[in-house]
C-alpha cells in the first residue's frame, strides 16, 4: 500500500479543517491507482455525509428525513435534537438554529429561521419564556417575507404567554401599520402602555395614529356619501329608462337583480363613458354610428335623447366642409346620407329628423354594451341584400 501510494500527500487528511475541494484531487490520484477508499463510488457518499454536503437537502429541511438514504445525517440530527430527557433544551436548539438564520438576512435564511421556530414550538417544552421568544422570533421572520397576518398571530401568542414581552407588541405594531389598520395598530399601541407607560416611541406613534385615524374616517365618510349619490343616480336612471319603455340587453346567466344586471349592461361601453341625466333631466347617451361601405365608425360621447342624428350628420358631414380621411371619394356629405338600424325584426331605415327617444322606442332598438349603434350609408348605394 505504500508502494501504491507514494508521492501522495495523505498528510492533510490529518487537518480537521480539510474541506471537500482540497480532498477531491487527492481521492482522484488514490482512484486512479485502483484505491477506493470510500467505496465505488466515492463523491456521492462524501456529497451524502454531513460534514461534506454543500446544502441541507430540501427534504429535510421540510421536516422529513428518510433515514435509509441519510443515515449519518439522521443521527446528526439524534444527537443535535434528542429531546428524551431535556424538551426545554431542544427547544432552545431550535431557537439558536433559528436565529443563526435569521441573522443571515436573506430570504432563504428567513424561511429556514421559521422552520426551526417552529420546531422548537412543537416540543411544547412547557418554559412560558422560551416558548414567548420562539413565537416573537418566528413573527419577526414572518414579518421580513411579508407575512403580515400570520406575524400578528405569533405576537398574540407571544404575548399571551408572557403578557409583558415588548418586543412582539413593537413587531405587531409595526405589522398593522404594513396592513393599513390603524385603529388595530392603535390597540396594539395601547397595549404596549400598559407595560410601559412613559415609552417616548409608543407615546409618539399614539399621536401619528390618532391623526391618521381621523383621516382615514373622514375619507371613508366622503366614499361612503358618493357611494350614496351614486346609488341614487343610478336608481333615478333605471326609472328613467324604465319610463321610457326602453330596451336594454341583459347579460345571461348573471347573478344579482335586474336593476344590477341593467347597469353592468350600461356601463359595458368600451370607450368608458355611460348614459346619464342631465341638468334638465334629458337622458344623454353614448352612440356608435358604423359607416360599413369603409369598415369604420365614429362615437359620439354626448348624444341628447331629444336630438336627432340628421343634427349630427348636419355637423360631420357638411357639403363644404373637410371631408375623413377614409372618405377619399367624398362620398359622404350630408344630404346623400340615411340611417339603418339592423334589429331582431331585420334591417329598417330611419327617420333622420326623429329624435334619438322616438328612434329608439319606434323600432324597439336594443341597446347593448349601453350603446345605441346606428348603420350610415349612402342613398344611392344602399343596399339590402
Amino acid at each position: 500500500y505504500q508502494r501504491r501510494v507514494r508521492g501522495i500527500n495523505l498528510s492533510m487528511f490529518d487537518d480537521s479543517d480539510c474541506t471537500y475541494e482540497e480532498a477531491r484531487p487527492i481521492m482522484d490520484k488514490l482512484e486512479e491507482i485502483g484505491l477506493k477508499p470510500f467505496g465505488k463510488d466515492w463523491r456521492k457518499e462524501m456529497d451524502m455525509h454531513p460534514l461534506f454536503m454543500d446544502e441541507v437537502p430540501q427534504e429535510v429541511l421540510d421536516g422529513e428525513v428518510d433515514r435509509k438514504k441519510w443515515p449519518l445525517l439522521a443521527s446528526h440530527l439524534d444527537i443535535l435534537y434528542d429531546d428524551d430527557d431535556d424538551p426545554v433544551g431542544c427547544a432552545r436548539s431550535y431557537k439558536e438554529d433559528g436565529n443563526r438564520e435569521y441573522v443571515k438576512k436573506t430570504r432563504e435564511g428567513y424561511y429556514k429561521a421559521i422552520i426551526s421556530y417552529t420546531e422548537g414550538l412543537a416540543k411544547r417544552c412547557g418554559d412560558a419564556v422560551l416558548e414567548s421568544q420562539l413565537y416573537s422570533n418566528r413573527a419577526a421572520a414572518q414579518f421580513c417575507i411579508g407575512n403580515y397576518r400570520k406575524a400578528v398571530g405569533d405576537c398574540e401568542q407571544a404575548t399571551k404567554l408572557d403578557p409583558t414581552y415588548l418586543k412582539p407588541i413593537n413587531r405587531a405594531i409595526e405589522c398593522q401599520e404594513k396592513l393599513g389598520k390603524t385603529s388595530e395598530k392603535l390597540k396594539w399601541i395601547d397595549r404596549g402602555l400598559v407595560i410601559d407607560p412613559n415609552n417616548k416611541e409608543l407615546l409618539d406613534g399614539k399621536e401619528r395614529a390618532q391623526t391618521q385615524l381621523k383621516i382615514e374616517q373622514r375619507d371613508e365618510r366622503k366614499r361612503e356619501a358618493a357611494r350614496r349619490k351614486r346609488q341614487n343616480e343610478e336608481r333615478e336612471l333605471i326609472e328613467a329608462i324604465e319610463m321610457r319603455d326602453l330596451q336594454i340587453y341583459l347579460p345571461p346567466n348573471r347573478e344579482g337583480s335586474q336593476e344590477s344586471r341593467m347597469m353592468e349592461s350600461l356601463s359595458a361601453c368600451q370607450q368608458g363613458c355611460r348614459v346619464h341625466k342631465n341638468e334638465d333631466g334629458l337622458l344623454v347617451w353614448p352612440v356608435k354610428l358604423i359607416y360599413p361601405a369603409y369598415q369604420t365608425s365614429d362615437f359620439i360621447e354626448h348624444f341628447r335623447e331629444d336630438s336627432s342624428i340628421g343634427d349630427h350628420l348636419r355637423v360631420m358631414f357638411p357639403p363644404e366642409g373637410e371631408r375623413p380621411p377614409w372618405d377619399a371619394d367624398g362620398q359622404y356629405v350630408n344630404g346623400r346620407l340615411t340611417a339603418v338600424y339592423d334589429g331582431s325584426e331585420g334591417r329598417v331605415e330611419l327617420d333622420l329628423k326623429d329624435s334619438l327617444l322616438i328612434l329608439l322606442k319606434k323600432h324597439k332598438v336594443v341597446i347593448s354594451g349601453g350603446t345605441p349603434t346606428f348603420e350610415i350609408h349612402c342613398k344611392d348605394k344602399l343596399s339590402w341584400s
